[in-house]
């Protein structure tokens, strides 16, 4: 039987040590590997809205634009999805304050065709919905400097995040500016960049600008975007960043028939917004990690059941089909929740993943156990 205090490690922690040693029906189990997000069941992950896989409105937008040939060139999911960041940032023709006042991305788009214009809310709110009629999680965040510049424009700003599978994290992708931000090869999100920019000055940073992937230096900005008649040059400007000073979490996807929840944001401030005043929303206590709970994931628990494991899965998965598991390394095959686990001497490897109802794979969840003579 496994005890108690391995047990609790198997079910609590996503990384036990290896090497930890089970007791199992006789035999000797010992942990190889175990790699699994977890389920967070928090206040601010339980503000979220998703939009739905039957909403007639996502399929109608992919399906219009032909956004399975948009992103049809990728080699990975992430280079899909800057495919999609790409073709929203280039389907406005022209920006500034808008003219009209559309609500979500079929709206938006039409009148894009009319001859209307827009600025960054929209370019943020037809991202979100483009990336949700293929199945993936977009967010939007609204963003204002920590503090005023005269003649610099707009403090406030729209941008978005969006869950990556491949990279188990959120990853800021901002339409307007056509725009991820890298560090050591890895796309951040909002406030890995705020953190950044604010405390080591944002010297590590690669600005990436579209598909073409061009990186830029701090050096570099500001970074020319195009010309617009009746408003001038858009850019990345070099105070760009300081927009994340503010940066509020905006909990609904459903864009297309709700519009943006205001209410509901929450915010995260600290002392670089100190005399700069903005709305009062509830500011998390852990900005590196309150807003940033974990989707797509299996959840791993391990309990020993005679000389086997039961092993129970969970997940936070919006628009979930069903789960996914292979043993040592074969075949996806489609599970329960949960899930009689025999194992045979040497090394056992198993591997668990969702699948939404777009056939979007999440993240794979491994254990790998050494079972002992």
């Amino acid at each position: 039987m496994i005890s108690t205090t391995a047990l609790l490690l198997l079910a609590l922690l996503q990384d036990p040590a290896p090497g930890t040693t089970l007791d199992l029906g006789g035999r000797k189990a010992s942990v190889r590997r175990f790699d699994a997000l977890p389920v967070v069941e928090s206040e601010y992950a339980k503000r979220f809205r998703f939009d739905a896989a039957d909403n007639p409105k996502l399929k109608e937008l992919r399906e219009k634009y032909k956004l399975d040939e948009v992103v049809a060139a990728g080699k990975d999911e992430f280079d899909r999805q800057i495919l999609l960041l790409d073709w929203t940032h280039r389907q406005f023709k022209k920006f500034g304050r808008p003219s009209a006042n559309p609500q979500g991305a079929l709206e938006i788009l039409k009148n894009v065709e009319e001859g209307h214009t827009f600025f960054c809310a929209q370019y943020g709110a037809t991202f979100v919905s483009a990336a949700a009629s293929l199945g993936w999680i977009d967010r939007a965040l609204a963003l204002r400097r920590h503090r005023d510049y005269p003649g610099a424009g707009s403090p406030e700003h729209t941008s978005t995040e969006i869950w990556s599978n491949q990279y188990r994290k959120w990853v800021m992708l901002d339409p307007t500016a056509n725009l991820h931000v890298l560090k050591d090869g890895v796309p951040l999100s909002a406030y890995e960049i705020r953190s950044e920019w604010f405390e080591r000055e944002g010297k590590d940073l690669v600005f990436v600008i579209g598909k073409e992937r061009k990186p830029h230096r701090k050096a570099d900005l500001p970074i020319f975007l195009g010309r617009f008649a009746g408003f001038g040059d858009l850019t990345v400007p070099a105070n760009e960043m300081e927009k994340y000073g503010f940066t509020a979490y905006i909990p609904n996807t459903n864009l297309m028939d709700a519009g943006p929840d205001y209410g509901k944001m929450f915010i995260v401030k600290d002392r670089h917004c100190e005399g700069t005043k903005w709305h009062e929303r509830l500011n998390p206590p852990n900005p590196a990690v309150d807003p940033y709970f974990p989707i797509g994931q299996v959840s791993v628990t391990l309990a020993a059941e005679g000389g086997s494991l039961k092993t129970t899965f969970r997940t936070m998965t919006p628009n979930f089909r069903e789960y996914q598991v292979r043993r040592d390394g074969g075949d996806w095959t489609r599970s329960g929740d949960s899930l009689r686990w025999d194992l045979h001497d040497g090394t056992n490897r198993l591997e668990a993943r969702t699948v939404n109802q777009f056939g979007v794979t999440g993240p794979a969840s491994t254990v790998e156990l050494d079972l002992l003579r």
